[in-house]
């Protein structure tokens, strides 16, 4: 039994040196991993259905993506690569490629995270299974269980292939189940998305990169489009890197430069040329107008020169970092690739912002197409200013307007239409009436108090405030106007935390009251959302007891932001109106300096160490809060979307003497 032990031993020791011998024999003498760029170029096909533009990768369309690609290559020392950009910007396209090249040479295990799961399953779907079975990768893939012979590695959200290796793709909110394994590459899509904490486990930045813990080397890369300055995960990333800007040449006197907007602080840049068209007044630009001005020689360009200033230029960093192992990139959209994002249709987004003027569009504007963090305006005004610019007109009246001629005919200057805000005490309700004209103008016209138990939906004031919004009339152009719109505060309920017993069950009392009056009535929630470019968002009212399905979030930071931005102006886009007077007991008599010190009660300032924010610095504010309500009500039916076109035929159909309702 021992001597054919002894024989067995050496069969097998000797069928191993032979196989060993074999695989020796055809091991390749490069061990180098190209660069994933150049893998990118030999690989990579784009199938129909897929890629607007499908074939090959051509290494052309986008050459200022290689150095990106190259930076997640193992053998570059950097850990960190942030890439803050625009929209069409193509580098998520990039980011497949890093993993598809990670697939190909089992360079280590692989985490993709994005907002949600079904984003990361449809990322998975759409792009990285057609890559897999496109670019030559389906034969390194491990679909198959050697032992149950079952299928397991190749899901959605999970996949493995050689090497032992894994691609695992989850959303931000799941990563805390994901403890047990390492990861040599993480790529953070949608960062700006990114929750600003799990819960139990502390930031999520160090979450994730706890992952990488147990590997030597390590790459996180971070994509996205920012959000403000102050809050913005995406920028604070790029600010700890190197900071590189694209520089391209000039065609004519090839001097690098980085791409900008022309306008403002820059006589050079982007820029073109517009007409008025005569029936809307709206600004039409010239198509063959679009070109880019040097910012050295003054020489004018089209876009056709812009693939060859991509494949010219250079990425700059432009500061020296505390840690050299972080690298930061920009990619505004004036360097997308031409077949991605047009200049042309660059171009036509900032006219439609009215070059700048409208907040809440240059906001958009800004983050998504320069793919800029957005810097929210930091200034307070003083009360002592708007109370010396108030005009001479009383509340409860709306002062008369006019007619201006423009290029493009005549426009009225005065308000033409009623929205209102109320706020909800525990004493009484409080109404601003506002109106609303062309050029974005808005006017204080009336304001109100309703004493009163508010607990109680029988009480006077509920009663009053019925009255007030559906018989009440105000004159403008001759005629009896109402109010078109009244946004109701929800945030605050009268009835919470008092007499539980007494109102157990019962139907939240804004909710209540604006249920029976929809057509008139909008409840709303004010909510502090730095990412919005939108006024007010519908949301589902979560309350079993509730006969209200539905009411506004406003997005009051950015109504705050389109506030403080024209407070100081006396005239032009975007002016706000206050009267000087008041009536009391039949007499006109000026406004109480409380009145103006309750609309500037705010300001944005740093609230605590690092953490910006909007800080009440007056005890009372409610002034300042129904007028941002009034703007809610108005944004609900899209009053700021109404061209010049609209506002005169609302004009033509009062004084042609049809009674509004």
């Amino acid at each position: 039994m021992t001597r054919f032990s002894s024989q067995l031993e050496q069969f097998y020791k000797s069928n191993q040196k032979n196989k060993a011998a074999q695989i020796i024999e055809n091991l390749t003498t490069d061990i180098s991993i190209p660069l994933i760029s150049d893998w990118t170029t030999e690989n990579r096909i784009y199938p129909a259905g897929i890629s607007e533009y499908p074939g090959p990768h051509d290494p052309d369309l986008l050459p200022h993506l290689d150095e990106i690609m190259n930076r997640c290559h193992p053998d570059d020392p950097c850990t960190h690569i942030y890439c803050m950009k625009s929209v069409q910007s193509a580098v998520t396209t990039a980011a497949e490629s890093v993993i598809g090249a990670g697939i190909r040479y089992g360079i280590w295990n692989i985490l993709y995270l994005t907002v949600d799961q079904k984003l990361a399953e449809r990322r998975s779907n759409k792009n990285i299974d057609p890559m897999i079975d496109n670019s030559g990768l389906a034969e390194y893939m491990i679909p198959i269980s050697t032992r149950t012979k079952r299928p397991r590695g190749d899901k959605a959200l999970y996949k493995e292939f050689g090497g032992k290796r894994i691609l695992a793709l989850n959303s931000y909110n799941s990563i805390g189940a994901m403890k047990s394994d390492s990861y040599g590459l993480i790529i953070c899509d949608e960062w700006t998305e990114a929750p600003a904490e799990l819960k139990d486990q502390g930031d999520i930045e160090g979450v994730i990169e706890g992952r990488t813990m147990g590997m030597r080397k390590f790459k996180i890369f971070y994509i996205s489009t920012p959000s403000t300055v102050d809050k913005c995960r995406m920028y604070k990333g790029f600010v700890s890197g190197d900071q590189r800007f694209l520089y391209c040449p000039c065609p004519i006197c090839g001097e690098p430069q980085i791409l900008v907007l022309k306008g403002g602080k820059y006589d050079y840049g982007l820029t073109f040329s517009c007409n008025t068209d005569k029936e809307t007044g709206s600004k039409l630009m010239i198509p063959d107008s679009i070109r880019y001005q040097c910012q050295y020689c003054g020489g004018e360009f089209r876009e056709t020169k812009k693939q060859w200033m991509l494949k010219n230029a250079e990425w700059r960093p432009t500061i020296k970092p505390i840690d050299p192992k972080k690298t930061s990139y920009h990619i505004p959209g004036y360097i997308a690739g031409e077949v991605f994002l047009s200049w042309e249709r660059i171009c036509q987004q900032f006219i439609n912002t009215d070059f700048g003027k409208d907040v809440l569009k240059f906001k958009d504007f800004t983050i998504n197409f320069k793919g800029w963090p957005w810097a929210s305006i930091e200034k307070a005004a003083s009360w002592e200013v708007l109370r010396d610019r108030a005009e001479n007109y009383c509340y409860g009246e709306v002062p008369a307007g006019f007619l201006q001629k423009i290029e493009s005919g005549e426009i009225y200057r005065g308000p033409l239409v009623l929205y209102a805000g109320c706020d909800v005490h525990g004493d009484r309700l409080e109404l601003h009436v506002v109106g609303f004209g062309t050029n974005s103008e808005k006017w204080s016209v009336d304001y109100q108090v309703f004493h009163g138990n508010t607990e109680n939906i029988d009480d006077p004031c509920y009663v009053a405030l019925h009255d007030w919004i559906y018989s009440h009339t105000y004159t403008i152009c001759n005629q009896d106007c109402y109010i078109s719109k009244c946004a109701m505060d929800a945030g605050w309920d009268p009835r919470k935390g008092r007499r539980d017993k007494d109102f157990a069950g019962k139907n939240h009392i804004v909710y209540e009251f604006v249920s029976l009056r929809t057509d008139r009535f909008l409840a709303i929630m004010g909510v502090p959302d730095e990412k919005a470019v939108g006024i007010v968002k519908e949301a589902r009212i979560n309350d079993d007891k509730s006969t209200l399905t539905k009411r506004l979030n406003v997005a009051v930071s950015v109504v705050k932001e389109l506030i403080m931005n024209v407070i100081e102006q006396k005239t032009g886009y975007g002016t706000i109106h206050f009267p000087r007077y008041t009536l009391i007991e039949g007499q006109r008599i000026k406004l109480p300096d409380d009145h103006y010190r309750q609309f500037l009660s705010e300001r944005y300032q740093e609230v605590k160490k690092g953490e910006f924010g909007w800080f009440k610095f007056y005890k009372r504010n409610e002034v300042w809060d129904t007028f941002i309500y009034a703007i809610a009500a108005a944004a609900a039916d899209n009053v700021q979307t109404w061209t010049n076109y609209v506002w005169m035929s609302y004009y033509y159909s009062l004084i042609d003497n049809e009674k509004v309702n």
